[in-house]
């Protein structure tokens, strides 16, 4: 039973195997170790609406400057980083608990549909970073082709 405690990983793995592939499949990448034990990560939401895609990256404690956002046409890359807000001005402190996390974060996160980078807008309000991009206008221009027998 001890080893029960010891492992929750490896015991998740066994009881779902599939559940950490799970984000993959819905084109949502995250390190598997970020999952399973505490720390820094970005909660995304991706979404569809008006011919748009969507996306919403909870991002507290972190400034604009601090980001570092990149657009293809099918994914979008994030990478940011919270500072440690510890001051160390020579007081001597014993913390009970520290439960706030600080450190890089990079995540990917693929389209469901191609997307127009060069339409992309982001705003940043309240610790919520969105991204608006524009899906990419399917190519209906066509050509019939005729066959001929040999």
């Amino acid at each position: 039973m001890a080893r029960d405690n010891f492992y929750p990983a490896m015991r998740r793995m066994m009881e779902d195997p599939e559940g950490m592939f799970s984000d993959l499949a819905w084109g949502i990448t995250e390190p598997f170790f970020k999952k399973n034990f505490p720390g820094f990560s970005a909660n995304v939401d991706l979404y569809r609406k008006d011919g748009k895609i969507f996306v919403e990256a909870e991002l507290p404690g972190i400034t604009p400057e601090n980001v570092d956002l990149h657009v293809y046409g099918d994914r979008l890359t994030l990478s940011a980083e919270k500072k440690s807000e510890t001051k160390d001005e020579g007081e001597d402190k014993s913390y009970f608990r520290t439960e706030r996390s600080w450190g890089k974060i990079e995540r990917v996160v693929a389209f469901p549909v191609e997307a127009d980078p060069e339409s992309a807008k982001a705003s940043f309000k309240n610790g919520v970073l969105t991204i608006e991009i524009a899906e990419k206008a399917q190519d209906k221009a066509h050509k019939k082709v005729s066959i001929t027998s040999a």
